[in-house]
């Protein structure tokens, strides 16, 4: 379904060649959706010094009590956030700070007088797992929404939400992150339709793997490789045909340990399991 899109609102920071990080993957097959900027609902998590100016030899302006709702603007490149008080700007540490996250695509086409947004929001915190919903809405067609995409918002990792570089539809790809010993990404294909809004999610990876994702016509490839062992080595080989949402995910277990020689080369033990990804489709529905 081709899209004659006359007006389009992307809230994405991207140059015509820019690659779009994602986890250890570099891909020219996405382009980032970054976070609304100004100023956003947030929650002071703990009792937090109010400045005159981001520094924290600045003025002290009085005190935020630790539970209060206030509005918050995240300073690029900076560990502070702009706050108002008392009738002034003033300037609280955002570690102190709980934000809500709000990334999304706006589009409206002339041709179907259809309007429709997607996003993904949550609320990140500064030491803790946060929590993500994905959320799309059709002037036409109604609403649905997935989520918690949990384990998401990590300080040091944060979220992603991503539109790939497919011209026949929209699709999106969004990701959320477990840390333990290995920091774990998992990725959500994200497809609206005149009916449903469809999520397929993705085989999860580490930053550690080598990882490939690009985009030839219809098919998206996603590729990735990992090794369990010095002897062991897992990966997978996903092609998803972003036309008619049909594909193929297999995992292959490489075993060098058991290896044999066969005419003088050494081939290793290969077991291959084709396997099914979770999926969930979800019906929009017209608010009454």
């Amino acid at each position: 379904m081709l899209h004659l899109l006359i007006f389009s609102v992307l809230l994405v920071a991207f140059s015509a060649n820019a690659e779009a990080p994602w986890g250890g993957i570099s891909t020219k097959s996405l382009i980032e959706i970054k976070s609304a900027s100004g100023y956003l609902p947030a929650v002071v998590q703990i009792n937090v010094n109010v400045r005159a100016l981001p520094d924290k030899k600045a003025k002290k302006l009085g005190l935020l009590e630790g539970g209060k709702s206030i509005r918050a603007e995240l300073l690029t490149g900076s560990e502070w956030a702009r706050i108002e008080f008392k009738g002034f700007e003033a300037y609280v540490h955002q570690s102190a700070l709980i934000v809500q996250s709000y990334k999304a695509d706006i589009n409206y086409s002339i041709k179907s007088n259809n309007s429709t947004v997607i996003s993904m929001s949550g609320w990140h915190y500064s030491y803790l797992p946060g929590s993500y919903f994905l959320n799309y809405q059709s002037s036409l067609h109604g609403q649905a929404s997935f989520g918690p995409i949990s384990g998401s918002g990590l300080a040091s990792i944060k979220s992603h939400f991503y539109k790939l570089r497919y011209v026949k539809r929209d699709i999106y790809l969004a990701t959320s992150h477990e840390s333990g010993n290995r920091t774990y990404y998992t990725a959500y294909l994200v497809i609206p339709t005149k009916k449903s809004l469809r999520v397929f999610q993705l085989p999860t990876f580490t930053k550690h793997d080598h990882n490939s994702l690009s985009i030839d016509g219809d098919i998206l490839f996603f590729k990735g490789l990992a090794y369990n062992s010095c002897c062991e080595r897992e990966q997978f080989d996903l092609t998803f045909n972003l036309s008619d949402f049909t594909y193929k995910y297999i995992n292959y277990t490489v075993n060098s340990s058991d290896s044999v020689e066969v005419n003088s080369l050494e081939v290793d033990s290969t077991e291959s399991r084709e396997l099914e990804l979770y999926f969930k489709t979800l019906p929009l529905r017209r608010n009454i």
